[in-house]
């Protein structure tokens, strides 16, 4: 009886005891270094000098990230996140450089590449070989993270340009379009009270809501800026799409190019590229026999 006893309080201090160590607070894990202790939502000017390469400049603008270098154009808010991911990436080590041979051993004595955000510059360097990490000059110390940006800090100007060919603060409510890409034939369509209208009796209410969703959701594959010469043999723009709040229409050249479907805002100077099946959800669909 005294051992079913004893055996009894021993199970219960080991349980009591497990309680106890279940509920003990943890002691609170040492965050992981960042590269920088900017925040995100404290930057309004990025720029990105890159060696025989044009610079670029963007700026927050009213909550919208613009691209302002080397040319105007709505930027591309994934890829500013990208570049703005960044600030928070963990470092893997690092160390103060002691001179200039130093800075030349990890390539960053002349480096190719220089993001500033607000005041602060981050100079990018070589690669360490076996984590495939990168090198990256701050403050005057070297850090080694992650590089998940180098590529987008190299492309061209028009990677930064927003894909979407209506910003995603803008409404569409009206569309002027030929019925096909070489038609001299016009549709018109109209948001009327919630609902779409249009001249073409052909046009299903379905129809001309898809037609209208697709101009107001399409997003180009990518975004080319036009230079003097290709703008000077442009056409004369086929479709006029209207926006909620602007009195002047969006014009738009609509063209085919090999298997590539090009809509070109001439105002804008910009050239966006989708698949030539897209064809077929910007334009109505010929009337069934």
């Amino acid at each position: 009886m005294k051992s079913s006893y004893l055996t009894n309080l021993i199970l219960l201090a080991i349980v009591i005891a497990l309680l106890w160590l279940s509920q003990r607070e943890q002691a609170p894990e040492e965050e992981a270094a960042t590269l920088s202790t900017l925040e995100t939502e404290d930057i309004e000017l990025i720029q990105i000098a890159r060696e025989g390469k044009v610079n670029l400049r963007l700026e927050r603008q009213q909550s919208q990230w613009i691209l302002t270098a080397p040319f105007n154009a709505r930027a591309n808010p994934t890829r500013v996140n990208l570049l703005l991911s960044l600030l928070k990436a963990p470092v893997h080590g690092e160390f103060q450089p002691m001179d200039e041979a130093a800075l030349q051993q990890f390539g960053l004595s002349d480096p190719e590449v220089i993001l500033s955000m607000n005041n602060e510059q981050f100079a990018f360097g070589g690669v360490e070989s076996i984590s495939e990490n990168r090198y990256v000059l701050h403050q005057g110390m070297i850090f080694l993270v992650q590089d998940d940006v180098t590529p987008l800090l190299t492309a061209s100007a028009g990677s930064f340009v927003d894909n979407r060919l209506i910003a995603e603060t803008n409404r569409l409510n009206r569309l002027s379009l030929p019925s096909t890409l070489d038609s001299d034939d016009r549709i018109n369509l109209s948001l009327q009270d919630g609902q779409w209208q249009s001249d073409n009796v052909e046009l299903s209410a379905d129809a001309m809501k898809m037609l209208a969703d697709s101009w107001q959701h399409a997003y180009a594959m990518q975004v080319r800026y036009l230079n003097d010469m290709a703008l000077s043999r442009l056409q004369e723009p086929q479709v006029k799409l209207w926006l909620a709040d602007h009195s002047e229409p969006v014009q738009l050249l609509m063209r085919q190019n090999g298997d590539t479907l090009q809509l070109i805002n001439p105002a804008l100077r910009l050239q966006y590229d989708f698949p030539l099946a897209m064809l077929s959800q910007l334009l109505p669909s010929p009337p069934t026999p």
